[in-house]
């Protein structure tokens, strides 16, 4: 997102209209961020600075030629750095800088490169592959999630005036410029709808497949007034009807689980041009003058500043005061948009109209290599530091218990309902095992595979994020349906009939289950038992028998963090304690047991008292970290626990006989074990 505010040095008229809805998008995007009630779709005020973008850059080059029968590229590179680079620059020194102070070596590490990547505008590249979405666990917590769309707004900066020049200087015809813009448009728009059901993050990240929200506000400009005229009845309906349809997507897009963009970003975008269009009229109407009102147009003007600082001021209060509700958010918000008017009067201003840059567009030029560069050095520098405190061996212990294995390119992100099977252990074997469930299933799997290999059996896993095996497809409940799960799940269930695999191995998360401050609508665990005994059926009536991982302790923190901070003396820093009460939920677990109770195909597998042997859960065992994040437990303790498991495997696979493994390991026994 940035702002690309006009003024009387412009060679377009200022329209309050649009100043206004960039105040619009900056407020939606900001109450999304910081878990207002009613806008869980407010992450589409993106979209409408997308659409925005390509209106207003669109006419601004459209304006040159035709004024001048030639375009300045140089010009153009120069405004649009003294506008954009002083302050974004400001931004990753400024998050670095506080990092430095209050993250751990192990945070600091991990997001000074984000850093470098930012000062470059290529975020968006890294998040396209860390991140499964736009809310998954791995990027929830960067400091520089939101600096994705910058990177997309600077790229389209890049290459959307070539392509203009290109076919518009040669030809003056607005005509085929129209169809050129409509071409890419609608490609683009094809690749989002696609890629979406194929690798939703790249679709989501990916300037390609944002072009057509860039292109449509593109084709919005090429209507000139004179088109327009006459329908300024329909306008304005039309303009009340955006405004009400992105209000609606802002409030309640993400109430169901969406496949996003593709299809649905259509809403906030056409909403928006709907807008515009009627800006365009140049006549004031009640819309109009809600949008050039004092407080959108101050909103507006600083909806770039506040957008740079809001998420990264919302990150380090959440580092500072874990667990801050959302009111005590919105008031951190609101300290960044005091942060964002104070770098708008001292830096943005300042050096966009400078006289001395304005008259010598080469040394605006300059700003695009001096001020990634500084950006880049500090983001070393942080690296730097964060690695001289890594290097310390406990700090050592905590970085490898956040190592995760191939099983994690298997997961099938949310929203996407493809089936993704791969395979490991002994891939020439007769014999199937299949790891079944979501990313609770997956941490499994350095100790399935490992036993896969020592059995030469056939591993073959079939996982996807946030999917709930255990859930019901009717929503009858009022909980929240997922219908690309949904799909996801039967389709599994099918590929496991056709495997007819010798074991299931079931694991999932369970920290939503009746749980409020998770879900608006959770499932109830006897939903969760109910589901579970259903699918169980479905496996029993295939042959196979299955082992139920009873879900790990959940923590409600992130535990290698938390470590590592204490160890660090961070600022912030709190003791890393898991109570047994808070880490179980022992509801879900008495519906687990008594869905599995009296079934001789299925075992339920708890390790409870191992993690936790009395009142507290252990965040050590046998000196490896119990936690890779908040949610799963490490791969290096799954592994240590692959004795264990093979024991729970030889009593579901063979309950008659006798067990192979003893039920207690010393190896692995709670008096080796240790909390911090």
């Amino acid at each position: 997102m940035s702002s690309q505010a006009t003024s009387q040095r412009s060679r377009v008229a200022f329209r309050p209209d649009i100043e206004g809805l960039r105040g619009v998008a900056v407020v939606v995007v900001v109450l999304f961020h910081t878990g207002a009630p009613g806008f869980g779709g407010g992450y589409i005020g993106v979209d409408v600075f997308f659409a925005l973008s390509g209106y207003l850059i669109t006419g601004l080059i459209l304006s040159e030629i035709e004024k001048t029968s030639a375009f300045s590229f140089r010009n153009f590179y120069a405004r649009r750095v003294r506008r954009l680079l002083p302050a974004s620059g400001l931004m990753v020194v400024g998050v670095l800088l506080a990092g430095m102070v209050l993250y751990s070596p192990l945070e600091l590490w991990h997001y000074a490169t984000w850093g470098t990547y930012t000062s470059l505008y290529f975020s968006n590249f890294m998040f396209m592959r860390e991140a499964g979405n736009y809310f998954g666990a791995r990027v929830i917590k960067n400091p520089f999630l939101h600096t994705w769309s910058l990177a997309v707004e600077e790229q389209f900066y890049l290459l959307w005036p070539a392509l203009i020049v290109l076919v518009f200087l040669r030809s003056q015809s607005r005509r085929r410029l129209a169809v050129s813009l409509l071409v890419v448009t609608v490609l683009s728009l094809a690749a989002s709808i696609w890629l979406i059901n194929v690798r939703q993050s790249w679709a989501f990240y990916s300037l390609p497949t944002r072009a057509w929200e860039f292109g449509a506000g593109g084709l919005a400009c090429l209507l000139r007034p004179d088109d327009l005229s006459g329908k300024e009845k329909w306008l304005r309906l039309l303009s009340w009807a955006g405004l009400a349809a992105l209000l609606e997507a802002a409030h309640s897009f993400y109430r169901v689980k969406l496949a996003f963009p593709g299809y649905f970003a259509l809403v906030p975008v056409a909403g928006t041009l709907a807008m515009l269009l009627e800006g365009a009229l140049g006549t004031p109407s009640i819309l109009q003058r809600i949008l050039a009102g004092p407080p959108l147009q101050w909103l507006g003007r600083l909806s770039y500043s506040w957008y740079l600082w809001h998420w990264p001021f919302l990150i380090y209060a959440n580092a500072l005061v874990p667990g801050l509700n959302w009111r005590g958010r919105l008031l951190v918000a609101s300290g960044a948009l005091v942060m964002a008017q104070l770098t708008y009067w001292l830096l943005e201003n300042p050096i966009r109209f400078n006289p001395f840059l304005v008259t010598k567009p080469a040394l605006s030029l300059g700003l695009a290599v001096l001020v990634p560069a500084v950006g880049v050095s500090i983001a070393l520098t942080a690296r730097h530091a964060a690695s001289i405190g890594l290097a310390n061996g406990e700090q050592q212990r905590i970085v490898a218990a956040g190592a995760v294995g191939p099983w994690f390119d298997c997961l099938v992100p949310e929203g996407i309902s493809y089936l993704k099977e791969c395979t490991f252990g002994d891939k020439e074997s007769k014999t199937d095992v299949v790891l079944f469930g979501d990313s609770h299933g997956g941490q499994w799997f350095s100790a399935v595979n490992a036993i896969a290999q020592e059995k030469r059996w056939r591993l073959v896993t079939l996982l996807k994020a946030n999917c709930q095996i255990a859930a019901r497809d009717a929503n009858s409940k009022g909980h929240v349906r997922d219908a690309a799960c949904e799909t996801w799940r039967e389709k599994a269930l099918e590929r496991i009939a056709v495997l007819r695999p010798v074991l299931v191995v079931l694991g999932e998360s369970t920290v939503a289950v009746a749980n409020p401050r998770m879900v608006a609508r959770p499932l109830t665990p006897q939903d969760w038992g109910d589901g579970l005994r259903a699918t169980l059926n479905r496996l029993d009536a295939m042959g196979t028998r299955t082992l139920v991982m009873a879900d790990t302790p959940s923590p409600s923190f992130n535990v290698a963090v938390c470590l590592s901070r204490v160890l660090a003396a961070k600022w912030g820093a709190k003791s890393c304690v898991i109570t047994r009460e808070s880490g179980l939920n022992q509801q879900v677990r008495g519906r687990e047991r008594a869905a599995v109770s009296g079934d001789a195909r299925v075992r339920w597998a708890d390790f409870s008292e191992i993690l936790c042997p009395g009142s507290y859960c252990l965040t050590i065992i046998d000196n490896l970290v119990v936690y890779r994040d908040d949610d799963h437990i490490s791969e290096i303790l799954a592994r240590h626990l692959t004795p264990r498991l093979l024991h729970e495997m030889d009593l579901v696979m063979e309950p008659d006989g006798s067990p192979t493994i003893a039920t207690s390991d010393p190896a692995i026994s709670p008096s080796n074990s240790h909390n911090p």
